[in-house]
């Protein structure tokens, strides 16, 4: 897994928990030489992870809708740079160009983006990704506990839990991308 994909929130003035938890994520990619495939942005978490990164040896690979480039709110820590018409295409190209999605505490751009990717797996569509949510301080329980409890009531199929898994670590972030 040399690719990875990341969802997360670019708010800023969240808690500095998530700083700290979103730069480790970053520089877990960069030490083990791996590419940070995410939205561009120089806005909140999002640049946390792309510096931390870089920082650490990695690579940066953004999707970067037109919106936010005409705002003028690209990050500089980009090696590449895939433009886009808006978030949709961002997020198709996003996980075209990666071999894992990471989604790290966000709102509701990153919920979207998380069942946008597990709805295209749900129905066997190709390009299907494994979607690890990152819960190393239980931001995505409720979600597991929705999820779980859909998937109980046989809304979801067993496919779901084939391609959402759930990491508390970066040490269990490294044994899913070995064992893909």
């Amino acid at each position: 897994m040399k690719h990875i994909g990341v969802f997360l929130s670019a708010r800023d003035n969240l808690d500095p928990h998530y700083t700290c938890l979103t730069r480790e994520v970053g520089q877990w990619i960069g030490k083990t030489g791996r590419t940070l495939v995410y939205g561009g942005s120089r806005c909140g978490l999002m640049e946390v992870l792309a510096q931390a990164t870089k920082q650490a040896g990695g690579t940066v690979w953004g999707v970067v809708p037109h919106i936010i480039t005409e705002r003028q709110l690209e990050s500089p820590c980009m090696d590449r740079k895939f433009p886009c018409k808006d978030l949709n295409e961002r997020k198709q190209i996003l996980m075209e160009q990666s071999d894992i999605i990471l989604a790290l505490p966000g709102g509701i751009g990153t919920l979207d983006e998380i069942f946008t990717i597990l709805g295209v797996s749900a129905i066997g569509l190709p390009g299907a990704k494994t979607v690890v949510l990152y819960n190393a301080d239980g931001s995505w329980d409720k979600l597991i506990e929705l999820l779980d409890e859909l998937h109980a009531k046989h809304f979801l199929r067993d496919s779901y839990c084939e391609r959402l898994k759930v990491a508390s670590s970066v040490e269990e972030l490294e044994v899913f991308c070995q064992n893909k």
